[in-house]
């Protein structure tokens, strides 16, 4: 079911139980009203047939007359009855719609009683005299309050059903205009394609409204498509470039030593030159596959010891002999909790040993120190170097797939070690904070949350 009719049901639902709830309440209003003034009608009655039996020598000229001109006035079916305290019927003959005793009895008690006997409604009262005390009773049908009850129900069933098809259809127009700005949304996006992810959709001046936050979400994700998809351009290229450079090197090494006869020196030159392409594309391949391996890993997590591990990276890289000394401290207290984190040993260790890998490189044998502190809920390793230092214009650019800096060409690489480390580190939840000066150094720092 679409939204627009599900709105529109839930609209007319809502207002049915509503209506039906207040029409309901005016009924039962109507009829308690209704009852009550019957009773009061039949209290009336009782009361002027009492006068009109009894009272003639106790009133006025005046007030008897005005008892012998509403006495006539009957209700629907009405039979008045009076008992003396015996029991007995009294003034008028009684008949076969006499009341039981215990009826009476009920009335000399509680003096003034009303109830209901079948279809009648019927009123009690205790009249006291000066020749005696006696129970008038009064009955009879309510024929017109009924047909007015009747009436009133078909007319409110009527305006019932008729608001709920008008409810229904102003609902469906409602739904529809409330829903217009998301079925735009929906055509424009529709004809966004992989060719024109740097198109936005439209965003109004109201920063709170829900149709206006929509639209900025799907930008947001326009925007890390568009980044995406140019990033996966950049690494296919420049993928495609590394790997074309050792291959078309090492085929053209063979080719060349197989056109004539060479002597040995030479061969042996011809296959140390292949040796090393083969070498060059063989780290190439590797560092895509630990690209590729950072998500599949990704799940296995433990808890690590950022002291050991780091540690451990030190150990591997600062004993390189073609590389300055590499300065390890400690600065978290006494408890080794503050520095254990859960994550992937394995890639905790590759991310590391790449970032201590280049400020080893690019510091030109001068030392590079290691730090391992805690801020707040985070662990955080600081590695320093004084190295050639990046562009300001570059940072943002570093951990690009295979992007190297303008100023580290002539030092060997193939730009994948950086974005690496920024990938292992984000799956663990972390960030990286690079403060660079050109020719004096960079400080790369690692945070993980504790």
């Amino acid at each position: 079911m679409k939204i627009r009719d599900r709105l529109s049901l839930q609209f007319t639902f809502i207002f049915a139980v509503m209506l039906a709830v207040l029409l309901t309440t005016i009924y039962l209003l109507v009829v308690h009203h209704q009852r009550k003034s019957f009773f009061d009608k039949l209290d009336e009655r009782a009361k002027t047939a009492a006068q009109f039996y009894l009272a003639e020598d106790n009133l006025s000229v005046e007030s008897f007359s005005k008892v012998l001109r509403n006495y006539p006035r009957s209700l629907s079916q009405e039979t008045i009855r009076i008992y003396n305290e015996a029991g007995q019927s009294v003034f008028i003959k009684p008949d076969s719609l006499g009341w039981k005793r215990a009826i009476i009895r009920r009335v000399i008690k509680e003096k003034n009683i009303r109830f209901t006997d079948g279809e009648r409604q019927a009123a009690g009262i205790y009249y006291t005299d000066n020749s005696g005390n006696f129970v008038v009773i009064a009955a009879a049908r309510d024929i017109n309050g009924r047909q007015h009850l009747h009436q009133l129900g078909w007319i409110m069933l009527s305006g019932f059903a008729l608001s709920l098809l008008v409810t229904g259809f102003l609902g469906r127009i409602f739904a529809r205009m409330a829903l217009q700005p998301i079925s735009r949304i929906n055509n424009e996006v529709k004809i966004i394609r992989a060719t024109s992810l740097n198109s936005r959709l439209p965003v109004s001046n109201a920063p709170h409204e829900e149709v206006n936050e929509l639209s900025l979400t799907i930008n947001q994700l326009l925007e890390h498509l568009e980044q995406s998809f140019e990033a996966q351009r950049s690494f296919i290229a420049n993928a495609s470039h590394e790997l074309r450079t050792p291959i078309a090197s090492i085929l053209g090494e063979a080719e060349i030593t197989l056109m004539q006869e060479r002597n040995h020196q030479e061969y042996q030159t011809t296959l140390q030159t292949i040796i090393e392409d083969a070498g060059r594309l063989n780290n190439i391949i590797n560092s895509l596959l630990e690209l590729v391996q950072a998500n599949i890993d990704s799940h296995d997590m433990q808890p690590i010891n950022m002291q050991e591990l780091l540690w451990e990276v030190v150990d591997e890289w600062g004993n390189k002999p073609a590389g300055g000394p590499v300065k390890l401290a400690y600065n978290f207290g006494d408890n080794p909790s503050k520095v254990t984190i859960q994550g992937n040993r394995y890639l905790l260790f590759i991310a590391l040993s790449n970032i201590v890998k280049n400020a080893i490189k690019f510091s030109d044998n001068r030392e590079v120190s290691c730090e391992l502190t805690t801020a707040g809920k985070h662990t955080v390793i600081i590695i320093r170097d004084q190295g050639i230092g990046i562009p300001d214009k570059e940072t943002d650019k570093i951990f690009q797939p295979f992007y190297r800096g303008s100023n580290a060409m002539s030092y060997g690489g193939f730009g994948i070690g950086l974005s690496l480390a920024h990938k292992i580190v984000k799956l663990h939840q972390g960030s990286i904070v690079i403060t660079s000066t050109m020719h004096k150094g960079t400080s790369f720092s690692l945070l993980f949350p504790c």
